[in-house]
């Protein structure tokens, strides 16, 4: 079952060799593969190469760029240059199976591989970064080591404080069945909460060293169970598996065959799983590092997000205090869960592109 979840999870945030080649024209849709250590990772570049260069980073870990043509390049590509990056292991990047380069520290190698390839092959100074989810931590990961690389950074629903996504969730889910187990409710309903309780105080004993079975079961089983949808404000919006294999126009923006596209969720479960199994990514906090980040930088999150926890944001705001207020947003998206890209197109693009125009060279 967590399998199945976790598939689905992943189109919410679906998210050739490299010539050195400057490029002139314009207008572009290319695909690139980029070399980095013991393997090389997909790169589709789209939009105006005349435009400030943005690189979209994906969720998961373990997600994948392609729908995020669809659902953010509209509100982009017109005025910006836009690489959408597929992580080690991650879409249309060749598979890794050597857990010991799924990696915090070989991620952001990786990031700052593709970034001085891209500044050269298309001659920008700088690049602007967007990261949803994971990709917002991945981001401010490799701020706090490079960001003279960087003009400015979107973080969207992204996560800084391991400890708090973690907590926020079992205190939250603790709390609702609490509050359910006071009403009257039938024997058998009250036995399954109150195995879910016991679940999760032994979920707040452990010590997140391997949380991939946990965390899975507490977002898409007992979310629902107890009356919500961890991911979205509004279900109706969410996009099913199904849906995208039914929808040839996407499969063909994404470029991808329905039998290709099925294969990533294979990879994306190993790179996930390698990731939350693992001691480092559960337990990184980089909350009071971020008072070194120096680039404009906006935080935007749903109302709604209890993935990473609604006050994330606010944290993540609160802790940029090496900004001046005119370099730093904070937006939070009214009724709108942890995909905004999905439930609420138009109102990201716009912060988005007000954004970057606002502090691109």
């Amino acid at each position: 079952m967590c399998r199945i979840g976790f598939i689905n999870w992943l189109v919410f945030f679906m998210a050739v060799a490299c010539s050195q080649n400057k490029i002139n024209s314009a207008s572009i849709d290319e695909e690139l593969m980029i070399q980095v250590p013991d393997s090389e990772l997909y790169v589709r570049m789209r939009g105006n190469t005349k435009g400030p260069l943005i690189i979209n980073l994906h969720g998961g870990p373990g997600g994948y760029s392609g729908i995020d043509i669809k659902l953010m390049g509209p509100g982009l590509e017109n005025n910006f240059l836009v690489a959408y990056l597929d992580q080690r292991g991650c879409g249309k990047s060749p598979e890794c199976k050597d857990k010991s380069m799924l990696t915090i520290g070989q991620y952001v190698m990786d990031l700052d591989i593709v970034i001085d390839s891209l500044r050269n092959r298309y001659n920008k100074a700088k690049v602007n970064l967007i990261g949803t989810s994971w990709g917002g931590m991945y981001g401010f990961l490799f701020l706090l080591k490079n960001q003279e690389k960087v003009n400015a950074f979107a973080c969207i629903d992204g996560k800084v404080n391991s400890h708090y996504q973690n907590t926020f969730l079992l205190e939250y889910q603790t709390k609702k069945v609490e509050e359910l187990l006071k009403n009257e409710i039938p024997d058998v309903r009250r036995t399954e909460l109150e195995k879910i309780s016991r679940e999760l105080e032994r979920i707040q004993k452990a010590d997140y060293s391997n949380f991939y079975e946990d965390v899975n079961w507490m977002l898409h089983e007992v979310s629902p169970k107890l009356g919500f949808n961890a991911y979205f404000a509004d279900t109706s919006k969410i996009i099913s598996l199904n849906d995208v294999l039914k929808d040839t126009a996407l499969l063909s923006l994404m470029k991808y065959t329905p039998d290709e596209y099925l294969k990533i969720g294979e990879k994306a479960e190993f790179v996930n799983q390698a990731f939350l199994d693992g001691p480092e990514y559960n337990t990184t906090n980089i909350e009071n590092d971020l008072r070194y980040i120096t680039i404009p930088t906006a935080v935007i999150q749903g109302e709604f997000d209890y993935v990473v926890g609604t006050g994330h944001a606010e944290l993540i705001f609160n802790a940029l205090t090496g900004l001046p207020e005119n370099k730093k947003e904070l937006h939070i998206l009214p009724e709108t869960g942890h995909c905004p890209a999905i439930e609420c197109p138009d109102a990201l693009a716009l912060l988005l592109v007000r954004f970057f125009e606002k502090h691109s060279i």
